[in-house]
Protein backbone atom coordinates (compact mmCIF):
# COMPACT_ATOMS: atom_id res chain seq x y z
CA UNK A 1 0.00 0.00 0.00
CA UNK A 2 2.96 2.09 0.83
CA UNK A 3 4.48 1.84 -2.41
CA UNK A 4 1.49 2.24 -4.00
CA UNK A 5 1.17 5.65 -3.05
CA UNK A 6 4.40 6.53 -3.16
CA UNK A 7 4.36 5.67 -6.87
CA UNK A 8 1.02 7.88 -7.24
CA UNK A 9 2.84 10.66 -5.53
CA UNK A 10 6.12 10.73 -7.75
CA UNK A 11 3.85 10.00 -11.16
CA UNK A 12 2.13 13.51 -10.05
CA UNK A 13 5.68 15.24 -9.27
CA UNK A 14 7.02 13.77 -12.42
CA UNK A 15 4.36 15.75 -14.29
CA UNK A 16 4.18 19.00 -12.65
CA UNK A 17 8.15 18.81 -13.10
CA UNK A 18 8.55 19.04 -9.51
CA UNK A 19 12.21 17.28 -8.24
CA UNK A 20 10.62 16.15 -4.81
CA UNK A 21 7.50 17.15 -2.14
CA UNK A 22 8.45 17.96 1.61
CA UNK A 23 5.44 16.15 3.46
CA UNK A 24 5.41 18.46 6.73
CA UNK A 25 1.40 17.29 7.84
CA UNK A 26 1.05 14.62 10.59
CA UNK A 27 -1.53 13.09 8.71
CA UNK A 28 -0.39 13.37 5.49
CA UNK A 29 3.07 11.54 6.64
CA UNK A 30 1.34 8.94 8.69
CA UNK A 31 -0.62 8.41 4.73
CA UNK A 32 2.58 8.03 2.95
CA UNK A 33 5.39 6.56 5.31
CA UNK A 34 3.37 4.60 8.25
CA UNK A 35 5.41 7.22 10.52
CA UNK A 36 2.39 7.36 13.47
CA UNK A 37 4.00 9.74 15.43
CA UNK A 38 2.26 13.12 16.62
CA UNK A 39 2.85 16.40 16.64
CA UNK A 40 2.86 17.90 20.27
CA UNK A 41 1.01 21.64 19.20
CA UNK A 42 1.27 23.54 16.45
CA UNK A 43 4.53 24.72 15.14
CA UNK A 44 6.17 21.44 16.40
CA UNK A 45 7.11 18.82 14.37
CA UNK A 46 8.30 15.13 14.84
CA UNK A 47 9.61 15.00 11.25
CA UNK A 48 9.23 15.48 7.87
CA UNK A 49 9.01 13.22 4.87
CA UNK A 50 11.49 14.39 1.83
CA UNK A 51 9.97 12.40 -1.70
CA UNK A 52 11.89 12.44 -4.79
CA UNK A 53 11.65 10.20 -7.76
CA UNK A 54 15.05 8.08 -6.33
CA UNK A 55 14.46 8.74 -2.33
CA UNK A 56 12.18 8.35 0.36
CA UNK A 57 13.82 9.83 3.32
CA UNK A 58 11.97 10.85 6.54
CA UNK A 59 13.69 13.44 8.47
CA UNK A 60 13.36 13.99 12.67
CA UNK A 61 15.55 13.83 15.42
CA UNK A 62 17.04 11.52 18.16
CA UNK A 63 13.28 11.94 20.04
CA UNK A 64 11.67 9.80 17.39
CA UNK A 65 14.51 8.01 15.31
CA UNK A 66 14.23 4.10 16.52
CA UNK A 67 10.13 4.78 16.10
CA UNK A 68 11.03 6.37 12.54
CA UNK A 69 13.02 2.94 11.80
CA UNK A 70 10.44 1.42 12.94
CA UNK A 71 6.90 2.29 11.74
CA UNK A 72 8.37 3.27 8.16
CA UNK A 73 10.35 0.39 6.47
CA UNK A 74 10.14 2.00 3.17
CA UNK A 75 11.86 4.89 4.25
CA UNK A 76 15.50 5.99 5.13
CA UNK A 77 15.64 7.82 8.31
CA UNK A 78 17.87 10.89 8.98
CA UNK A 79 17.87 12.55 12.11
CA UNK A 80 19.21 15.90 12.36
CA UNK A 81 21.19 17.57 15.43
CA UNK A 82 20.74 21.44 14.32
CA UNK A 83 17.32 21.34 12.68
CA UNK A 84 15.29 20.54 9.46
CA UNK A 85 16.38 23.56 7.75
CA UNK A 86 20.51 22.75 7.59
CA UNK A 87 19.44 19.37 6.96
CA UNK A 88 17.75 19.88 3.60
CA UNK A 89 20.61 22.05 2.88
CA UNK A 90 22.69 19.40 2.89
CA UNK A 91 20.77 16.21 1.27
CA UNK A 92 19.00 18.95 -1.28
CA UNK A 93 22.01 19.22 -3.33
CA UNK A 94 23.39 15.53 -3.07
CA UNK A 95 19.59 14.44 -4.22
CA UNK A 96 20.05 17.15 -7.62
CA UNK A 97 16.98 18.97 -5.88
CA UNK A 98 16.30 21.97 -7.85
CA UNK A 99 12.67 22.36 -7.23
CA UNK A 100 11.22 21.55 -4.09
CA UNK A 101 7.46 21.59 -2.95
CA UNK A 102 6.21 21.59 0.08
CA UNK A 103 2.53 21.57 1.92
CA UNK A 104 1.29 25.18 2.26
CA UNK A 105 -1.17 24.14 4.63
CA UNK A 106 0.93 22.43 6.77
CA UNK A 107 4.17 24.74 6.52
CA UNK A 108 4.78 27.57 9.32
CA UNK A 109 5.91 30.46 7.74
CA UNK A 110 8.78 31.02 9.79
CA UNK A 111 9.53 27.60 8.74
CA UNK A 112 9.74 28.86 5.29
CA UNK A 113 11.60 31.17 5.83
CA UNK A 114 14.41 29.09 7.52
CA UNK A 115 14.10 26.59 5.18
CA UNK A 116 14.86 29.21 2.05
CA UNK A 117 17.74 30.73 4.19
CA UNK A 118 19.85 27.53 4.20
CA UNK A 119 18.85 26.39 0.23
CA UNK A 120 21.07 28.04 -2.48
CA UNK A 121 19.53 26.93 -5.92
CA UNK A 122 16.43 25.65 -4.67
CA UNK A 123 12.90 27.29 -5.92
CA UNK A 124 10.34 26.33 -3.31
CA UNK A 125 6.93 25.20 -4.59
CA UNK A 126 3.80 25.76 -2.38
CA UNK A 127 1.34 23.13 -3.27
CA UNK A 128 -2.62 22.31 -1.33
CA UNK A 129 -4.49 19.27 -1.08
CA UNK A 130 -1.54 17.42 -2.81
CA UNK A 131 -1.95 14.16 -0.67
CA UNK A 132 -5.36 15.14 0.27
CA UNK A 133 -6.79 14.04 -2.93
CA UNK A 134 -5.74 10.54 -2.53
CA UNK A 135 -6.93 10.57 1.21
CA UNK A 136 -10.21 11.45 0.57
CA UNK A 137 -11.59 7.85 -1.02
CA UNK A 138 -10.41 5.35 1.49
CA UNK A 139 -9.97 1.62 0.44
CA UNK A 140 -11.33 -1.18 1.97
CA UNK A 141 -8.65 -1.85 5.10
CA UNK A 142 -9.36 2.29 5.73
CA UNK A 143 -13.08 2.05 5.89
CA UNK A 144 -12.39 -1.52 8.01
CA UNK A 145 -10.54 0.73 10.71
CA UNK A 146 -12.63 3.84 10.71
CA UNK A 147 -15.71 0.91 11.19
CA UNK A 148 -13.49 0.08 14.04
CA UNK A 149 -12.96 3.12 15.54
CA UNK A 150 -16.71 4.68 15.44
CA UNK A 151 -17.54 0.80 16.75
CA UNK A 152 -15.54 1.08 20.15
CA UNK A 153 -16.81 4.82 20.34
CA UNK A 154 -20.74 4.18 20.15
CA UNK A 155 -20.18 1.29 22.88
CA UNK A 156 -18.59 3.74 25.34
CA UNK A 157 -21.19 6.29 24.59
CA UNK A 158 -23.94 3.93 24.90
CA UNK A 159 -22.86 3.27 28.40
CA UNK A 160 -22.94 6.74 29.20
CA UNK A 161 -26.73 7.58 27.48
CA UNK A 162 -28.04 4.33 29.12
CA UNK A 163 -27.07 5.97 33.16
CA UNK A 164 -28.51 8.50 35.06
CA UNK A 165 -26.45 11.83 34.23
CA UNK A 166 -29.14 13.78 36.00
CA UNK A 167 -26.74 15.66 38.65
CA UNK A 168 -23.34 14.97 37.19
CA UNK A 169 -21.05 17.98 35.73
CA UNK A 170 -20.33 18.45 31.97
CA UNK A 171 -16.78 18.00 32.86
CA UNK A 172 -17.31 14.64 34.86
CA UNK A 173 -18.93 12.75 31.70
CA UNK A 174 -16.42 14.32 29.54
CA UNK A 175 -13.55 12.74 31.56
CA UNK A 176 -15.58 9.86 32.22
CA UNK A 177 -15.89 9.47 28.04
CA UNK A 178 -12.37 9.85 27.58
CA UNK A 179 -11.27 7.06 30.21
CA UNK A 180 -13.60 4.54 28.65
CA UNK A 181 -12.02 4.96 25.48
CA UNK A 182 -8.41 4.53 25.98
CA UNK A 183 -9.86 1.73 28.43
CA UNK A 184 -11.72 0.37 25.40
CA UNK A 185 -8.19 0.31 23.47
CA UNK A 186 -7.95 3.34 21.73
CA UNK A 187 -5.23 5.44 21.35
CA UNK A 188 -6.93 8.20 22.67
CA UNK A 189 -9.74 10.36 22.02
CA UNK A 190 -10.04 12.09 18.39
CA UNK A 191 -10.28 15.55 20.17
CA UNK A 192 -11.73 16.38 23.81
CA UNK A 193 -15.56 15.03 24.38
CA UNK A 194 -17.99 17.79 23.92
CA UNK A 195 -21.01 17.47 26.75
CA UNK A 196 -23.31 20.79 26.73
CA UNK A 197 -26.35 20.71 28.85
CA UNK A 198 -28.91 23.01 28.82
CA UNK A 199 -28.39 26.72 27.20
CA UNK A 200 -24.43 25.78 26.47
CA UNK A 201 -25.99 23.57 24.32
CA UNK A 202 -26.58 26.35 21.83
CA UNK A 203 -22.82 26.59 21.49
CA UNK A 204 -22.14 23.89 18.91
CA UNK A 205 -18.14 23.82 19.86
CA UNK A 206 -18.85 24.74 23.93
CA UNK A 207 -16.59 23.12 26.42
CA UNK A 208 -17.47 20.80 28.95
CA UNK A 209 -17.38 22.92 32.03
CA UNK A 210 -18.86 22.89 35.79
CA UNK A 211 -22.54 23.01 34.74
CA UNK A 212 -24.44 20.48 36.60
CA UNK A 213 -26.91 18.58 34.57
CA UNK A 214 -30.88 19.08 35.74
CA UNK A 215 -33.88 16.82 34.89
CA UNK A 216 -35.33 17.71 31.61
CA UNK A 217 -31.65 19.61 30.17
CA UNK A 218 -31.00 19.12 26.67
CA UNK A 219 -27.75 17.28 26.29
CA UNK A 220 -25.81 17.41 23.78
CA UNK A 221 -22.94 15.17 23.14
CA UNK A 222 -20.01 15.02 20.64
CA UNK A 223 -17.36 12.80 20.81
CA UNK A 224 -14.71 10.54 18.67
CA UNK A 225 -12.03 7.90 19.42
CA UNK A 226 -8.63 7.38 17.48
CA UNK A 227 -7.69 3.68 17.07
CA UNK A 228 -4.97 1.92 14.77
CA UNK A 229 -4.51 5.83 13.75
CA UNK A 230 -8.13 6.47 12.02
CA UNK A 231 -11.11 8.67 13.56
CA UNK A 232 -14.34 8.66 14.87
CA UNK A 233 -16.69 11.11 15.61
CA UNK A 234 -20.40 10.77 16.54
CA UNK A 235 -23.03 13.27 18.34
CA UNK A 236 -26.29 12.38 19.92
CA UNK A 237 -28.70 14.99 22.01
CA UNK A 238 -31.07 13.32 24.84
CA UNK A 239 -33.05 14.72 27.51
CA UNK A 240 -31.74 14.37 31.03
CA UNK A 241 -34.32 12.30 32.86
CA UNK A 242 -35.54 10.84 29.96
CA UNK A 243 -37.80 12.26 26.47
CA UNK A 244 -40.98 12.19 29.28
CA UNK A 245 -38.91 15.34 31.00
CA UNK A 246 -38.55 17.46 27.83
CA UNK A 247 -40.48 20.23 26.96
CA UNK A 248 -42.45 20.81 23.51
CA UNK A 249 -39.66 23.05 22.12
CA UNK A 250 -37.21 20.55 22.77
CA UNK A 251 -38.89 18.23 21.15
CA UNK A 252 -40.04 20.21 17.74
CA UNK A 253 -36.12 21.03 17.20
CA UNK A 254 -35.22 17.58 17.87
CA UNK A 255 -38.00 15.96 15.09
CA UNK A 256 -36.47 18.85 13.06
CA UNK A 257 -33.42 17.79 13.24
CA UNK A 258 -33.30 13.75 12.77
CA UNK A 259 -35.93 14.95 9.68
CA UNK A 260 -33.15 16.92 8.19
CA UNK A 261 -30.40 13.91 9.11
CA UNK A 262 -32.72 10.89 7.95
CA UNK A 263 -33.54 13.21 4.00
CA UNK A 264 -29.58 13.73 3.40
CA UNK A 265 -28.55 10.27 4.72
CA UNK A 266 -31.54 8.73 2.14
CA UNK A 267 -31.10 11.62 -0.23
CA UNK A 268 -27.45 12.07 -0.64
CA UNK A 269 -25.76 10.04 -3.69
CA UNK A 270 -22.69 10.62 -5.81
CA UNK A 271 -22.22 13.27 -8.35
CA UNK A 272 -23.97 15.96 -6.00
CA UNK A 273 -21.29 18.49 -4.10
CA UNK A 274 -21.03 19.01 -1.20
CA UNK A 275 -23.36 22.34 -1.11
CA UNK A 276 -26.25 20.22 -2.63
CA UNK A 277 -25.78 17.23 -0.12
CA UNK A 278 -25.59 20.28 2.22
CA UNK A 279 -29.18 22.07 0.86
CA UNK A 280 -30.98 18.73 1.29
CA UNK A 281 -30.61 18.70 4.84
CA UNK A 282 -30.99 22.73 5.03
CA UNK A 283 -34.12 23.27 3.01
CA UNK A 284 -36.18 20.76 6.28
CA UNK A 285 -34.98 23.45 9.00
CA UNK A 286 -35.16 26.32 6.86
CA UNK A 287 -38.59 25.36 6.12
CA UNK A 288 -39.46 24.58 9.75
CA UNK A 289 -38.25 27.97 10.17
CA UNK A 290 -35.05 27.60 12.51
CA UNK A 291 -32.70 28.44 9.10
CA UNK A 292 -30.52 30.77 10.62
CA UNK A 293 -29.86 28.71 13.99
CA UNK A 294 -28.00 26.30 11.38
CA UNK A 295 -24.67 27.64 11.15
CA UNK A 296 -22.31 25.12 10.44
CA UNK A 297 -21.82 22.82 8.03
CA UNK A 298 -23.37 19.62 7.14
CA UNK A 299 -20.47 17.00 7.55
CA UNK A 300 -16.72 16.77 6.95
CA UNK A 301 -14.98 13.94 5.89
CA UNK A 302 -13.43 11.85 8.33
CA UNK A 303 -9.89 9.99 8.23
CA UNK A 304 -6.54 9.83 10.05
CA UNK A 305 -7.83 13.35 10.88
CA UNK A 306 -11.13 13.97 12.18
CA UNK A 307 -11.72 16.83 9.53
CA UNK A 308 -10.72 16.28 6.45
CA UNK A 309 -11.97 16.49 2.51
CA UNK A 310 -14.56 16.37 1.36
CA UNK A 311 -16.02 19.33 2.77
CA UNK A 312 -19.69 18.76 3.30
CA UNK A 313 -20.97 22.40 3.37
CA UNK A 314 -22.53 25.31 2.08
CA UNK A 315 -19.47 26.42 0.30
CA UNK A 316 -18.21 23.24 -0.94
CA UNK A 317 -17.87 22.23 -4.25
CA UNK A 318 -16.67 19.17 -4.06
CA UNK A 319 -18.22 16.32 -6.16
CA UNK A 320 -18.67 13.58 -3.99
CA UNK A 321 -18.04 9.95 -4.99
CA UNK A 322 -18.23 6.34 -3.83
CA UNK A 323 -15.81 5.48 -0.98
CA UNK A 324 -15.92 8.72 0.66
CA UNK A 325 -16.36 8.73 4.18
CA UNK A 326 -18.22 11.66 5.66
CA UNK A 327 -20.45 12.87 8.43
CA UNK A 328 -24.45 14.29 8.65
CA UNK A 329 -24.65 16.37 11.28
CA UNK A 330 -27.50 18.87 11.38
CA UNK A 331 -28.06 20.72 14.20
CA UNK A 332 -30.17 23.33 15.38
CA UNK A 333 -28.97 26.10 18.57
CA UNK A 334 -31.11 28.35 19.93
CA UNK A 335 -29.46 30.99 22.72
CA UNK A 336 -30.21 30.88 26.05
CA UNK A 337 -32.14 27.35 25.62
CA UNK A 338 -29.64 24.52 24.20
CA UNK A 339 -29.15 22.46 21.16
CA UNK A 340 -29.92 19.91 19.45
CA UNK A 341 -26.56 17.95 17.15
CA UNK A 342 -27.53 14.26 15.78
CA UNK A 343 -24.73 13.17 14.26
CA UNK A 344 -23.36 9.70 12.03
CA UNK A 345 -20.36 8.88 9.78
CA UNK A 346 -21.51 7.80 6.42
CA UNK A 347 -19.85 5.54 3.67
CA UNK A 348 -20.74 6.74 0.51
CA UNK A 349 -21.64 3.78 -2.09
CA UNK A 350 -22.61 3.15 -5.64
CA UNK A 351 -26.04 3.11 -4.16
CA UNK A 352 -26.01 5.92 -1.98
CA UNK A 353 -25.37 6.37 1.88
CA UNK A 354 -24.04 3.66 4.59
CA UNK A 355 -23.95 4.18 7.93
CA UNK A 356 -20.77 3.07 9.58
CA UNK A 357 -22.30 2.35 13.20
CA UNK A 358 -25.16 1.23 13.77
CA UNK A 359 -25.70 3.12 17.66
CA UNK A 360 -29.25 4.54 17.19
CA UNK A 361 -30.44 6.29 20.80
CA UNK A 362 -32.45 8.49 18.94
CA UNK A 363 -36.46 9.57 19.96
CA UNK A 364 -39.02 9.15 17.61
CA UNK A 365 -40.87 11.96 17.11
CA UNK A 366 -43.24 12.91 14.51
Amino acid sequence: MIKTRLAKLRAFLAAQDLDALLVTLPANRRYLSGFAAEDGQWGESSGSLLISQNAALLLTDFRYELTARAQAPYFETLTYQQGLPLLLGMVLPELGVKTLAYESEGMLDIWRRRIEAKLDGVDLVPTEGLVAQWRVVKNTAEIEALAASLALMEKVLDQVLASDIVGKKERELALAIARAVEDAGAQDVAFPPLVASGPNGAEPHAESGERVIERGDPVVFDVGARLNGYCSDISRTVVAGGLEAADERFKEIYAVTLKAKQKATAEIMPGITGNEADQIARQVIDQAGFGSRFGHSLGHGVGLATHEEPRVGPRADDVLSPGMVFTIEPGIYLPEYGGVRLEDMVLLTDGGCRRLGSLDRFYELA
